[in-house]
């Protein structure tokens, strides 16, 4: 009996025993499995900040060989990550210092994105991404563009005029991506997302306008002098043999024309050389109100014999008004353009006013460091549509071209890059029939 007690308790001790071993490494095993359970449920929601180890499972190879999976899978996932996030941020950098404005729309015409310039360009403002381009988009003409590529995936490049400064935009609609869509989703099984691109050509036009404009207006200026040389030169062939007396009033008209044509390639040359910065200003500290009585001395007597008055108005005196920083030789040639050019279109009477004064803020107040100088005539004044272009080259508007004194055309742009080379602006202000106020800004001598 005794001895099957003592055999019956070793039993037992070594069934518990064995239990016990069993059920600790079954919690070890557990425990392990939920901590490899943990990570692998944080990387397949995408968490790369999920804490990865390299647990050691020397006594389970199995465990062992799938920890160390997963830890080389979690360093994958994490360098992908990291890689995508950044060509995310440079493309987010790209999109957001491009020029052209981008917007993407998904397969409801709503917008997942868009940048900044596609804002300014179409004057978007509030809150616009997850709205229905119909909503959003300013032009019916953009709004069908869009839905037609959704619609049929072919890309679409038009022409459009929006806005009230009437902006030519290029807009080109195009499908980036295609995915199927869900099953028993209505219509095509094609999961459209559209890109819309947004060039601003108005500025180019312009440009373009511009040079259109140059060649005609330099053909136009060539060409009246040049058939006029030719035709008295024919003229003088004949006039030499039948009246020699004569023959010395088309000299002398000749040689006036080709003074003429002289004083334009002149003015081209220097036109070109201040925009190309190849003329170097002789900046000294300057008295502007001295500058402008020497010029209004020196042009009074041409006004005089049309009839006019150059009056200088509030002058100054030196210790009122800092000296600028100018090219006195150049900034008379600017005063002496604008002048002669208010004596050409003020009738008989009439009074031209020069003065200098501080230049304002918008609020009123002095702005230190500027000083703003204006010729104001009482004229017959500049048209509204002519006022933007009045500083291009060779640009005149129709009283110029009719006028007793037509000029080169050149006047007023060399007069805008004098103005711009000391660091200034220049514009204008006119109405018709009033008169016209041509301004620009010096910087003073700190």
């Amino acid at each position: 009996m005794e001895t099957l007690f003592v055999i019956a308790v070793a039993l037992a001790a070594a069934l518990l025993a064995a239990l016990g071993t069993a059920f600790w490494y079954r919690q070890r095993t557990m425990r392990r499995v939920r901590v490899l359970s943990h990570l692998v449920k944080g990387l397949a929601l995408g968490n790369s900040e999920t804490e990865l180890f390299e647990e050691k499972f020397s006594d389970d190879p199995i465990l062992e060989d799938l920890s160390r999976e997963i830890f080389q899978l979690g360093q994958e996932l994490r360098a992908v990550i990291q890689r995508i996030s950044s060509e995310r941020n440079t493309v987010a950098a790209l999109l957001a210092n491009l020029n052209d404005g981008i917007i993407s729309v998904d397969a409801d015409a709503r917008i997942t994105n868009l940048n900044h310039a596609a804002c300014q360009i179409l004057g978007l403002t509030g809150e616009i991404l997850g709205r229905s381009v119909n909503e959003v988009l300013p032009s019916t003409e953009l709004q069908h563009l869009v839905d037609q590529t959704l619609r049929d995936g072919q890309p679409r490049s038009q022409m459009l005029e929006m806005g009230s400064q009437q902006s030519q935009l290029k807009v080109s609609v195009t499908l980036v991506k295609e995915e199927p869509k869900g099953p028993g989703s209505p219509g095509n099984n094609v999961h459209r997302v559209g890109l819309v691109v947004l060039q601003d050509l108005t500025e180019l036009m312009r440009l373009e306008r511009v040079r259109r404009d140059f060649v005609a207006n330099i053909s136009h200026e060539l060409r009246t002098p040049l058939a006029s040389v030719k035709l008295m030169v024919e003229t003088l062939q004949n006039v030499i043999e039948e009246d020699p007396e004569e023959a010395p009033q088309f000299l002398g008209r000749i040689d006036m024309e080709i003074d003429g044509l002289t004083q334009l390639v002149r003015e081209l040359l220097e036109l070109s050389r201040i925009e190309s910065g190849q003329v170097k200003l002789n900046l000294k500290p300057t008295d502007i109100p001295q500058l402008i009585e020497q010029v209004a001395g020196r042009m009074s007597s041409q006004a005089a014999r049309r009839g006019l008055e150059i009056i200088v108005t509030e002058p100054g005196s030196p210790e009122t008004y800092l000296p600028a920083l100018a090219d006195a030789d150049r900034l008379s040639q600017v005063l002496i353009n604008l002048i002669h050019n208010a004596i050409k279109f003020t009738p008989v009477g009439g009074t031209i006013r020069l003065n200098v004064q501080h230049f304002k803020t918008p609020h009123g107040e002095n702005e230190a460091g500027k000083l703003v100088v204006r010729v104001s005539d009482s004229g017959s004044g500049i048209p509204p549509e002519d006022l933007d272009r009045i500083f291009e080259r060779f640009y005149k508007v129709d009283k110029a071209r009719a006028g007793q004194e037509p000029g080169t055309g050149l006047g007023l742009a060399i007069a805008k890059h004098v103005i711009q080379a000391h660091g200034g602006e220049i514009w204008v202000e006119s109405k018709v029939g009033v008169g016209s106020s041509f301004s620009f800004t010096l910087p003073v001598v700190p």
